[in-house]
């Protein structure tokens, strides 16, 4: 535990760090006081008031446990709204430890961005301090346009209510935008980069503007108040809101008020404000006399609502991991979405895939849930269907289809009778790459004949999961009983029997099957990349580790 004679004795160890006032502890168990530091330049320090947490060396709630806080340095990189320095330092159990470290770091920044005067080369988004409005929060989520938008632009924005969430103790009102219609380009639609699925939600409208220049104060916080933002709207797009209001006055009660600014690389970023029919902050203003006398809409004094808004474009959503974006554009298809389809079709979806199409002949039912992507909580349905609002839910980039079963008696029917099977490759060539994972030999000896130009990605796993076995086109049917050959697996006995007459299925759980899937949907996707050879596989199990066998 740190006290007051500890700091003044670690400070005293610290060159270009001395006490200027003492540290004493506070009602709520802080130590409070306040250190200056040497800046190199003509014996000039930098004063700092600090606060350590009750609980230092260790954060709490996801906040630092010491903060350093200077309101007079607002205009350089890392100091935030009140003047609190934001700094992440390494962690250290040993809380002398850890306040040298700090000590260290603070004066790393002052070397660096103070007396440097350095700059981060990475773009930060407008700092924004989100309060309930109303007892609820509100957050918008958009995402890229397929083309620009002309300068000093504004419209009709449209947007989907999404489930309402919960955040400390009160209730996130969810939203995502559609599409923008621009009143400049006489009413262009400008559609977000997203699923037709969400494009298609009902819609609600509102309003957006881009601004003349970002909305900041010191370039890295949002501003507050309407007198400060009001002189980046054009008299234009003030008059629209105002005609927006009136024509909508009876149908909302609240509308959100979308103000774009160019961010570095050309893109807009758009914050939210919320506008509330009840209180409206803006208002007429009488300009000029006489017949010179014109009524325009300005903004009263006070302060904004802001919401939370979120970019979910692609390359954001997908951000902190996907697969290579030349696979993610190609169309899937998914043969069988039991146990293993149902774990490639999610990790596929949160890999980044665009296209995923679905195909089974069975319902999902309760006794699937446990080894399947499936909630229990949807009832019995059609597994595709079940399947393809999951992935929806997931990604907002996601297009999914789905066949219908139908499919599996026109593919047979038509390989019985023709020998020709050029309609049916017609039929598959639809599609880049194709999952078989119906364990269903008979389909799996058709698609090996039909000659499709798309991969056959074949997979199948045996009893109690021991062993996952993939094979690519051509010659699936000829690779895929030579493995299991080699496997030499008995699959009769000990299998699961249902109640009733059914066939009886292999025993695994969940985590049996989804390792083995998981690791070999790691290297598909590198073969699909070209990020290694392409080559079939088996996957086997011992007391230690998966082990990895090429043929």
């Amino acid at each position: 535990m740190m006290t007051a004679d500890k700091i003044k004795k670690l400070i005293g160890t610290l060159s270009g760090v001395s006490l200027v006032d003492d540290f004493t502890i506070d009602e709520a168990g802080s130590l409070k006081g306040r250190i200056a530091v040497a800046t190199g330049q003509d014996n000039t320090d930098l004063e700092w008031n600090v606060e350590i947490s009750p609980t230092y060396p260790f954060k709490a709630m996801g906040s630092e446990p010491i903060h350093f806080q200077n309101k007079n340095l607002l205009d350089y990189p890392h100091i935030m709204q009140g003047g609190n320095l934001c700094m992440h330092p390494a962690e250290y159990e040993n809380a002398e430890s850890q306040f040298v470290n700090d000590l260290k770091q603070l004066k790393e920044w002052i070397e660096k961005y103070y007396v440097k005067g350095k700059k981060d080369a990475h773009y930060e988004h407008l700092v924004v301090n989100h309060y309930p409005i109303h007892k609820r929060y509100y957050t918008f989520c958009f995402a890229e346009i397929q083309e620009d938008f002309v300068e000093g632009d504004y419209g009709i924005v449209h947007y989907a209510t999404l489930p309402t969430g919960q955040k400390n103790d009160c209730q996130v009102f969810n939203y995502v935008a559609q599409k923008f219609v621009s009143y400049l380009k006489t009413k262009k639609v400008l559609p977000c980069k997203i699923s037709k699925s969400y494009q298609e939600l009902r819609s609600c409208a509102g309003v957006y503007c881009l601004l003349s220049d970002i909305p900041s104060v010191y370039n890295k916080f949002i501003v507050e108040e309407y007198d400060s933002i009001k002189g980046l709207f054009s008299q234009s797009q003030k008059n629209y809101i105002h005609s927006f209001v009136v024509s909508h006055r009876d149908k909302y009660d609240f509308f959100p008020l979308f103000c774009g600014y160019r961010i570095p690389g050309g893109g807009v970023y758009w914050q939210a404000m919320m506008i509330f029919m009840e209180d409206l902050p803006i208002e007429p203003v009488r300009v000029g006399t006489g017949k010179n006398r014109v009524w325009l809409t300005d903004f009263k004094r006070g302060q904004i609502q802001w919401a939370e808004t979120v970019d979910i474009s692609y390359q954001y959503f997908f951000g902190r991991g996907a697969m290579p974006e030349e696979l993610a554009n190609k169309k899937m298809l998914i043969m069988g979405v039991g146990a293993i389809g149902s774990i490639i079709a999610e990790t596929l979806t949160r890999c980044g895939a665009k296209n995923i199409s679905l195909y089974d002949i069975d319902n999902k039912e309760p006794g699937n849930v446990c080894r399947s992507s499936y909630p229990f909580y949807t009832g019995i349905t059609e597994k595709t269907l079940d399947m393809g609002n999951l992935l929806r839910q997931i990604s907002p980039h996601v297009e999914c289809t789905s066949l219908k079963p139908i499919v599996d008696l026109v593919v047979k029917s038509y390989a019985a009778e023709h020998e020709d099977k050029s309609a049916l490759a017609e039929f598959f060539d639809e599609f880049d790459v194709i999952f078989d994972c119906t364990t269903d030999n008979q389909l799996m000896r058709v698609m090996d004949s039909v000659g499709t130009k798309a991969l056959l990605v074949n997979l199948s796993i045996t009893n109690h999961a021991q062993d996952l076995i993939c094979a690519f086109s051509p010659n699936v049917t000829e690779t895929v009983l030579l493995i299991y050959g080699l496997l030499k697996r008995d699959a009769e006995t000990d299998m699961y029997n249902p109640t009733g007459c059914w066939n009886p299925t292999f025993k695994a759980s969940y985590n049996d099957i989804e390792c083995k899937v998981q690791v070999a949907v790691k290297h598909i996707i590198k073969m699909l990349s070209r990020l290694e050879p392409l080559s079939n596989f088996y996957i086997i199990e011992d007391d230690l580790n998966l082990k990895i066998n090429k043929l």
